[in-house]
């Protein structure tokens, strides 16, 4: 009797750690598609779609060390170039009204020189206004790119 009480004992526990661990997957999926929709929206230069999913204080802050805004980030993508960016590793911190997300994108630009190739860690801040979800901060961390290549 005492070994059924302690394997049912046992077995409640793991149920409470399992469901301890479960994290609401509702918003955070939510935020994992929109921030891969971002960068769908810049590989195809959208702006116009891009215009209401970031805040008019975005703050992007490159791997190179160069920080712009809104506007800045805006031109770069209107130009076009960007053939993929693509998340991996995306990890989704949530808390009233905020998400942090931190994650890895695979970059690959056109330019002059052909096709530039490149990973980066970043971190991304996401608040919510006026019930919807805005990007509010990208920074680069890490920053790796190919050698050999545009």
């Amino acid at each position: 009797m005492r070994k059924l009480f302690c394997s049912f004992f046992i077995s409640l526990a793991f149920i409470a750690v399992g469901r301890a661990q479960v994290k609401p997957i509702g918003d955070s999926n939510a935020i994992v598609l929109l921030n891969q929709q971002i960068d769908n929206y810049v590989v195809q230069a959208n702006v116009k779609a891009l215009q209401d999913l970031y805040a008019d204080d975005f703050v992007f802050s490159h791997g190179s060390g160069r920080v712009e805004g809104k506007k800045g980030w805006f031109t770069s993508v209107a130009k076009g170039g960007f053939l993929l960016r693509q998340h991996d590793s995306v990890t989704v911190e949530m808390h009233p009204g905020t998400a942090i997300v931190r994650g890895k994108l695979m970059v690959q630009k056109k330019n002059a020189a052909g096709i530039s190739r490149y990973q980066l860690k970043y971190v991304r801040v996401y608040a919510q206004r006026n019930r919807q979800w805005k990007l509010i901060s990208h920074i680069t961390f890490w920053e790796y790119h190919e050698p050999g290549n545009g």
